[in-house]
């Protein structure tokens, strides 16, 4: 088998070189050291998640297999062919792999993710989320993304209080505020929602954005009059800019939109 799989990625390993400039010097130098040592599982490994990186994924397996051949109990090993039968939309597959991959090593966060986005994928909820829970406790600051993929597959209240634990982890991040908003407007919890903004707005330079979302949850709340002031003071913090940033087009633009969203409405005739 050794001998065949190594014919095979002889084959794609000429032909798809040049199908990605971009990588030829990183593939020189592992073809160079590869050449040097190639019995050297980490080569073969290093060398199939470049290919993967760049979605060649039968030069990227023809290379995992020669490495597990090398090296079968080489715990990185099992954690790329997950990743990769992920990718290549196997998530069954995946998650055996990675189940290997953690029974190895299981402080391993990346591994942790990737178990979690198969169990997500072939909708074993819970499973995903305990993995979820041990890759963010396992990082010093978790990324956004990965704290909005766990958040996806909370129910609403549980979900609001893992994002503003992840906010309180890892400070502001526009994308957590942004889906923690959207959860607090579809709770009905429109009090907090403003709340939310208002604190956001009070700690951030450029003020008018939040202010202006802040309308618009208090106009899709049905309280015109509230909104219409939070319109207006949006408004204002547009003019409190300096000059080269308030005569920009896109400054302009939102100026314009507050000035009508906060003009007074017309009063309807009378019948």
């Amino acid at each position: 088998m050794f001998i065949r799989v190594l014919l095979v990625f002889a084959v794609f390993g000429v032909l798809r070189l040049a199908a990605h400039p971009e990588i030829e010097a990183a593939l020189e130098r592992l073809n160079a050291q590869i050449a040097a040592a190639p019995g050297d599982a980490d080569l073969y490994l290093e060398r199939g998640e470049l290919y993967a990186k760049h979605s060649d994924w039968l030069a990227a397996e023809a290379n995992y297999l020669l490495a597990a051949e090398l090296g079968p109990r080489h715990p990185g090993i099992a954690r790329a062919r997950g990743a990769l039968a992920l990718a290549t939309g196997d998530p069954a597959a995946a998650r055996v792999f990675l189940d290997a991959a953690l029974a190895a090593q299981p402080g391993d966060a990346t591994a942790r993710v990737l178990r979690a986005r198969a169990s997500a994928t072939l909708h074993d909820r819970r499973a995903a989320v305990t993995d979820y829970d041990a890759a963010i406790a396992l990082v010093a600051a978790p990324a956004p993304e990965l704290l909005l993929e766990r958040a996806a597959l909370l129910d609403a209240p549980e979900a609001l209080r893992s994002l503003d634990e992840g906010l309180a982890r890892i400070g502001p991040a526009m994308s957590l505020h942004l889906r923690a908003l959207a959860l607090e407007e579809s709770l009905g919890r429109i009090d907090a929602a403003v709340g939310r903004l208002e604190r956001i707005a009070a700690q951030s330079e450029r003020k008018e954005t939040w202010l202006k979302l802040q309308g618009d949850v208090l106009a899709r709340a049905g309280r015109p009059g509230e909104a219409r002031r939070a319109y207006a003071a949006a408004l204002s913090a547009v003019s409190a800019l300096p000059d080269w940033l308030r005569e920009s087009p896109e400054c302009v633009r939102l100026a314009r939109e507050l000035t009508r969203l906060a003009a007074p409405a017309s009063p309807v005739p009378s019948p």
